[in-house]
């Protein structure tokens, strides 16, 4: 359902959520070791973030990154739209572009009146599940992410 970059950020915003504030940042290549991103990679994912203000960085030898919010402001929802864009939840099961519905039974897609039901729920998740719930939830234990 999630393209591996909307993982890698997912993941890295939660592991910035635990480690990172604005007296003590996280340096992306502590991200990127800790969590097995290529580097590059995770420095194009991160400076996304700063520019949709969701992460705030610095640079220089105490430089690194923190979340521009409070964690429990921030919802999977939003990382995901920033990434993998805001019609993630829209997009057919069985790959017909967009699934939206119709009145008419013959244009809708064979599996979207049981599946549109299945996305509310995923949806309503993601839209209610904070980054700080998730943190709260591991118990502040970082060791989680290393094993996802």
């Amino acid at each position: 359902m999630l393209s591996t970059t909307c993982k890698y950020a997912v993941r890295a915003i939660i592991f910035i959520g635990l480690k990172g504030s604005e007296e003590s940042r996280v340096n992306a290549r502590i991200i990127a070791r800790e969590l097995g991103i290529p580097m590059q990679f995770l420095s194009k994912i991160l400076q996304i973030f700063v520019r949709k203000d969701l992460l705030r960085s610095f640079k220089g030898p105490t430089g690194g990154f923190y979340l521009a919010r409070n964690a429990a402001d921030i919802t999977l929802l939003d990382i995901v739209e920033i990434i993998d864009g805001p019609g993630v939840f829209e997009t057919c099961l069985i790959g017909n572009g967009s699934c939206k519905g119709s009145a008419d039974k013959k244009e809708r897609c064979p599996v979207h009146d049981r599946y549109s039901k299945v996305r509310k729920e995923v949806m309503d998740y993601f839209s209610s599940e904070t980054v700080g719930d998730i943190i709260e939830r591991m118990g502040h234990d970082e060791n989680i992410l290393l094993k996802l």
